[in-house]
């Protein structure tokens, strides 16, 4: 992966934040919610010190970020879902040692 830091000149210095978001991307999409946190950083770290950008490179930045977007909602979506089949699950057991009582001495006895 080349260096996205910036350079001289302001065009290579709003690349270098669009690669910066589209590692951001990669990030989300490979699952790594602990290194985005200091991605987002330097990108706004970056882009803060940045003059005006081409209007390609503002429009290629908003569709990176509402991929990144797109991404976290479907992640959250999961995890919600999965929360809550846990809590299903949580219920369900906590419902059948209600119902069990207590378990029998043996549970070896012929029927």
């Amino acid at each position: 992966m080349r260096d996205p830091r910036p350079t001289s000149s302001a065009g290579t210095s709003w690349s270098a934040v669009l690669a910066l978001a589209e590692r951001e991307l990669e990030l989300v999409r490979g699952g790594d919610a602990e290194s985005l946190p200091a991605a987002i950083a330097e990108r706004a770290a970056l882009a803060a010190g940045l003059g005006p950008a081409s209007r390609p490179q503002l429009e290629r930045l908003a569709d990176v970020q509402q991929q990144i977007l797109v991404e976290l909602t479907l992640a959250r979506d999961e995890l919600v879902r999965e929360l809550a089949a846990l809590q299903r699950g949580r219920g369900a057991v906590h419902g059948y040692r209600r119902t069990a009582g207590h378990a029998p001495a043996r549970t070896d006895s012929a029927v």
